[in-house]
């Protein structure tokens, strides 16, 4: 499955309810959305959302004001017209240039988390890796990132059937293989040919005993119904941040490559 770049992720409930309160009670609307900024933005995923949430918040406060303003005047000839629209002019000039800025920076931490999002789908899919802490080296983020993002990736289906416990990614084996056989592209059959899947599986027959995986929870803490982890490749793949719009590329063992979104070349 291709991750969306850049990627958005969608309003919630609760936050349609605060763009129709910002219209409505612009002064709690715009409360509501610094609150919801606030307690989120530590989180990958909603960074993008929240600046978008509060670009709208501005829009809908502005229409607020402009309505509230046009209440104000008991008759509306020429003059008051002008004394409107002038005061509509001033007030749109200083109150959309952060609206704007919201929407433009939001769009770019869309970016980079679409991009982000690649990268795990690079490291779990393609590369088996199971480690969060070598995710973490690959993506150049944080443990607590890494953890939150797989999991949201997991309950978006942007991965098989997943999770994450103690540090370590589990995936069903049968989600896995119907993720790989419908839907993940043909560079994966290029990159694991036959004798790597033979040192795969000789990996895996040494580490996980019968008497492990028959039993419903292992002393890793293996949740019962998923397979043990497999390990990554022994190589050293990298992300490096494309110079030219700030991407994240995927470089796997390639010493330079295109990025896909500007076209600049990406060395190592």
């Amino acid at each position: 499955m291709e991750i969306p770049v850049p990627y958005k992720v969608r309003f919630s409930t609760f936050d349609t309810w605060i763009i129709i309160l910002t219209l409505l009670v612009f002064p709690v609307g715009g409360l509501l959305a610094f609150i919801r900024l606030a307690s989120t933005h530590h989180h990958n995923k909603a960074k993008g959302r929240n600046l978008r949430l509060l670009g709208w918040a501005m829009v809908f406060s502005y229409i607020s004001i402009m309505i509230i303003l046009y209440l104000t005047y008991d008759t509306f000839g020429e003059e008051e017209q002008i004394d409107y629209l002038t005061s509509g002019i001033v007030l749109a000039i200083y109150w959309f240039l952060p609206t704007l800025i919201f929407f433009l920076v939001g769009h770019r931490l869309d970016k980079k988390f679409g991009s982000l999002l690649q990268v795990y789908q690079e490291a779990v899919v393609s590369m088996r890796l199971t480690s969060v802490e070598q995710i973490r080296s690959l993506s150049q983020t944080s443990a607590a990132d890494v953890t939150r993002d797989l999991t949201f990736m997991f309950e978006e289906g942007l991965l098989p059937e997943g999770r994450v416990i103690n540090g370590t990614v589990y995936i069903q084996q049968q989600a896995l293989e119907d993720y790989l056989n419908g839907e993940y592209e043909e560079e994966y059959d290029d990159e694991y040919d036959e004798e790597s899947d033979e040192e795969y599986d000789d990996e895996y027959d040494e580490e996980y005993d019968e008497e492990d995986s028959a039993s419903d929870e292992n002393n890793h803490g293996r949740p019962s119904g998923f397979p043990s982890p497999v390990s990554g490749q022994s190589s050293s793949p990298k992300t490096v941040e494309c110079p030219g719009c700030g991407a994240r590329v995927f470089l796997g063992t390639e010493r330079e490559k295109e990025c896909e979104y500007c076209g600049n070349v990406v060395c190592a």
